[in-house]
């Protein structure tokens, strides 16, 4: 392996690889955001390189395979926020709808001040 490859050496890749994985998986299990995985996944073609690293079109390709990946990861986070979004906003339009509907309380009676 070319030692100007990578920053680190393929040890501490894996273990970074490992740990950003275990990352975005445990981060999409809590918040169901697609990109999350696809993150996960993009982390871990990263370690093809090191199946052969002389091959020039395994590196391009493992490249290739990044530079989609992270764009797909891009388009879900867009269009799943613009999803959450337009939902929440569709929610708090309900409530005010909800809330327009309802019949107010009479306002409470004056109370006469009280002399000491």
């Amino acid at each position: 392996m070319d030692t100007n490859l990578f920053a680190i050496g393929m040890q501490k890749h894996i273990i970074f690889v490992i740990c950003a994985a275990l990352f975005f998986i445990l981060q999409f299990l809590r918040t169901k955001r697609w990109y999350q995985l696809v993150m996960a996944a993009a982390f871990a073609v990263s370690l093809l390189i090191y199946a052969d690293s002389e091959n020039t079109r395994l590196f391009y390709g493992v490249g290739i395979a990044e530079g989609v990946l992270l764009l797909t990861a891009l388009t879900f986070n867009i269009v799943q926020s613009v999803r959450l979004n337009r939902a929440e906003k569709a929610k708090k339009a309900a409530e005010e709808a909800g809330k327009a509907s309802e019949p107010t309380d009479p306002p409470a009676a004056p109370t006469a001040p009280t002399e000491a």
